[in-house]
């Protein structure tokens, strides 16, 4: 047996255990109905975080996911990517899809808090929505994000102007069409730059392939870890538009 066929069962073997532990840990909030762990991130970040920090809520969250029960936001290593690219465009109007309980939409506020700058936050779960909006309130950066929840399809009509970021965590099979939904309302510039999660863990060719080789974009990997499981490889895609 190869070495890439051994790394290749040995990575399968760790997603396979990390997913099933998930499983697991999920059967047994409901069956012994314990609190959603949105919901109890939330009260810990309330009851831990110093209010109008945005560091001691990221960190609160951080320690949370850590030591208590984990959290499938972007997480610090990969959020520092998503931070670079913010400040190597220079970013005023930021698109988030995806905000599940605000950990990015607080990492993005506070990067464009120092500027005047201002995110839109899109969120699909009606209770993941007010988790996130409430954790971003008490960073203290309610004015900085307005959140709408939906999908980008639902809510697009609502989006006038281009923006100068757009940043990619949620259904990854609705990645490619989302892009494309911005490309066709005009929403992209050139230079904006587009930011997509969790590449590296989950399988996503057409998404990777159209930004790569469609012309449209210069794109780079950045190798990372899965949030909080520094035994899993993952990746974030970060696409610069050319227009």
């Amino acid at each position: 047996m190869t070495m890439t066929i051994k790394k290749r069962l040995g990575s399968m073997h760790r997603i396979g255990w990390f997913f099933g532990k998930q499983y697991v840990t999920t059967l047994i909030d409901r069956y012994v109905h314990r609190q959603r762990r949105e919901e109890a991130v939330m009260d810990f970040v309330l009851q831990h975080a110093t209010a109008g920090s945005p560091d001691s809520v990221l960190a609160t969250m951080d320690s949370f996911a850590r030591q208590r029960r984990w959290l499938q936001n972007v997480g610090p290593t990969k959020g520092a990517v998503l931070v670079r690219a913010l400040r190597e465009s220079g970013a005023q109007r930021v698109l988030e899809i995806g905000s599940y309980c605000g950990y990015s939409a607080t990492l993005i506020g506070r990067e464009l808090a120092a500027r005047g700058g201002h995110l839109t936050a899109i969120e699909i779960s009606r209770r993941n929505a007010e988790v996130a909006r409430r954790i971003v309130a008490h960073a203290g950066l309610a004015s900085v994000v307005t959140f709408r929840r939906g999908t980008l399809e639902s809510e697009i009509g609502h989006l006038t102007e281009p923006f100068d970021a757009i940043f990619l965590d949620h259904w990854k099979d609705v990645y490619l069409a989302d892009l494309k939904r911005l490309e066709e309302r005009r929403l992209l510039r050139a230079g904006t730059v587009v930011v997509a999660d969790n590449v590296g863990f989950f399988d996503v060719p057409d998404y990777l392939g159209y930004v790569r080789e469609c012309g449209r974009y210069t794109s780079r990997y950045e190798r990372a870890t899965v949030e909080y499981q520094e035994g899993l490889e993952d990746g974030v895609e970060v696409s610069v538009f050319n227009g």
